[in-house]
This record gives C-alpha cells, structure tokens and sequence, in this order.
C-alpha cells in the first residue's frame, strides 16, 4: 500500500516536457574514483585513452551485459542494450530516488506510450534524471527516462544515453565496452 501511494504522489506531479542540451563529457575528477574496475585490454583500433577513448568494464549473466553508473548520486547495474530507443528505469528506483530527496517535482516531465518486448502498448511516466554517470567516468546530464509500473523490470542504459557517444565498441575478449567521446 506504501508503494502505491508513492507512485500516486509520483503520478500527481507531472509537469509539461522541456527541451534542453544533453552533453556528455569525461570527467577527470570521477575518474580517479575508479581504481579496480580497469579493463584487462587496451583500447582497440590502435588509440589510447588519451585519444577521448574510455574503457568500462562490465560483467555478463546469462549473455546480458551489465555496467555501473550513478543516478543522481546513487550506484546502480544497467543492462548495456542497444536494442532500446531510451533508457529505463522501475518504479522501485523511481521510488528509492524521490524518497531520498535526488528525483523531485521538476523532474517529472509527463507520460508515454511504448512498446515493450512482447508487442504490447503500456503507458509510463517519463522523467529527467539530472546525472547519469558511467562507471565514474563519462558524464550525461538531463537524461529522458522512462519508469516502467513494474517493480521488477530491469534498469536498461539505451539509446538515449549511448547515441551521446561518437562510438561504442564491445570488446568481449577484455570484457570492456571501448567509449569515444565526441
């Protein structure tokens, strides 16, 4: 019942959609937080990282690749899927964000129709997630999301996010997805 009335407070506080930039940008104070999570492999295509190339490591369960990134301040796994237009997120996290004071009125940018996996039409809330941060390395700011109703669905680092990226390229042998920026 708690749960509920969280998303009817969540539901309440739409507002009407803003458009604004959406940089993403290596930040070199972030990345010092990073120690052990390097890639065994170097870059590929002969460039280092110093050529705006970032390695991030990610781990594999059952042929799904997952990666960290921060939301708004707090640590997560997201499924590395180039498959989804956006990114998404569950009502659960939407939740756990609002309740520590990091997801707010302003956020809430309204609803949407998407299609999900099976072919059917659901209807999710959408939201601006102020940071998006990759692995403490690459920065995205104003970050759409969309929230699934479903307490369970998985956290999906989509397209939104990824075509920020001049390129991606998944180097299986190292476990690393090779970044460059733009």
């Amino acid at each position: 019942m708690k749960c509920w009335v969280g998303v009817f407070v969540l539901l309440a506080m739409f507002s009407c959609g803003r458009k604004e930039k959406k940089p993403v940008f290596y930040d070199l104070e972030l990345s010092s937080l990073v120690e052990t999570d390097d890639c065994q492999g170097s870059p590929q295509y002969g460039q280092s990282l110093n050529d705006n190339i970032i390695s991030v490591p990610f781990t594999e369960k059952n042929g799904v690749k997952f990666i960290k990134v921060s939301i708004n301040g707090f640590g997560f796994k997201m499924i590395f899927d180039t498959g989804c237009s956006g990114t998404l997120i569950s009502i659960a996290e939407a939740n756990y964000l609002y309740q520590k004071g990091v997801l707010t009125q302003e956020d809430f940018i309204g609803v949407t129709q998407s299609q999900i996996a099976d072919g059917s039409i659901v209807e999710n809330m959408v939201i601006n997630l102020k940071e998006v941060i990759i692995n403490g390395q690459i920065r995205c700011t104003n970050v759409k999301a969309t929230v699934s109703d479903n307490n369970n669905a998985p956290l999906l680092l989509g397209n939104e996010i990824l075509n920020r990226v001049a390129t991606y390229v998944v180097d299986n042998e190292n476990q690393c997805i090779h970044f460059k920026l733009k």
